[in-house]
């Protein structure tokens, strides 16, 4: 696929998209030519405010300006890469629908409505125990049993309010609490630029992600298999000493649960969430360049003729 970059000499934005056609090279078989707009006085009038400019193929598709994010411009590769193929022909008339236009609103707010739906999700268990004091058993026992089909609900790992259980475990409860904590931190990285927290824009890769889920791994195990804290050594010496006896809050039990869970949550919010919110916005960016380019093909994206 030909790809025409205009440029000019001193431009980082320039560089910045050079080195992300670069990249996307091998993937999209590019052929990248880098244009001087300073070399030809009417390119010069006509981009030197958009600098820098990406065109693929004859232009059919309009053309990228800056600022050129990577969603976008992998977006740009895909559909053009489409219509590069032999059977491939003029892209039909698209008509927005309200389907598209709630399906683009989730796009761009997943990441609230995920941690809205979350924090209800893990606050809903720590009210039951509100609901049964003030005898709102009507409410309170859909929930113990809605929630029975996620957690085994033991007493002896389960929070107590009000002299009722809660009716979630201390590690649900610090991995489902821990996606909320880690998700609001990655939300203050993306949006907010916070230069202490950019490491969670980076997705983690997946030998790093295997052990950060280890610690759950061993520690859930461990109680399944009635090596520690069975209620039986709950007040005896077992073979591996105080590791093993302990449910209740702040026992070295409860604290491995608590610990391990959050490492959990703080896996699945850093290898998850930044690969997803580039799936968003690379499926936004390739929905508004479909829908510029498929009807007229004028306007702001209209190629440099």
């Amino acid at each position: 696929m030909r790809i025409m970059v205009y440029t000019k000499p001193g431009c980082h934005l320039c560089e910045d998209v050079l080195l992300l056609l670069d990249r996307l090279t091998p993937q999209y078989k590019l052929e990248v030519d880098e244009v001087n707009i300073l070399d030809d006085m009417a390119l010069y009038e006509a981009m030197s405010t958009a600098i820098p400019v990406v065109v693929a193929g004859d232009g059919r598709l309009g053309r990228l300006v800056a600022p050129i994010t990577e969603p976008e411009l992998r977006a740009y590769m895909e559909i053009a890469r489409r219509e590069d193929r032999p059977s491939a022909s003029v892209l039909p008339p698209y008509k927005e629908t309200a389907f598209d236009r709630v399906a683009s609103w989730i796009g761009k707010h997943w990441l609230k409505l995920a941690l809205v739906a979350l924090s209800l999700f893990v606050g809903l268990p720590w009210m039951v125990p509100i609901f049964a004091k003030l005898g709102m058993w009507g409410i309170a026992d859909p929930i113990y049993t809605g929630y029975a089909l996620t957690c085994h609900q033991l007493p002896e790992r389960s929070g107590n309010l009000f002299g009722y259980q809660v009716a979630f475990c201390y590690r649900n409860t610090a991995i489902y609490a821990g996606i909320v904590l880690f998700g609001s931190l990655y939300g203050l990285a993306r949006d907010r630029r916070i230069t202490s927290l950019q490491w969670l824009n980076r997705p983690l890769p997946c030998w790093l992600f295997v052990p950060l889920l280890l610690p759950l791994a061993v520690d859930g195990l461990t109680h399944m298999l009635g090596l520690r804290d069975t209620m039986l050594d709950m007040g005896t010496d077992a073979v591996f000493g105080m590791f093993s006896i302990g449910s209740q809050p702040l026992s070295l039990n409860w604290w491995l649960r608590i610990i391990t869970g959050l490492l959990a949550a703080l896996g699945a919010v850093w290898f998850a969430f930044p690969r997803m919110d580039r799936s968003m916005q690379e499926s936004e960016a390739q929905r508004e360049i479909y829908t510029r380019s498929s009807g007229s093909r004028q306007a702001s994206v209209v190629s440099y003729q």
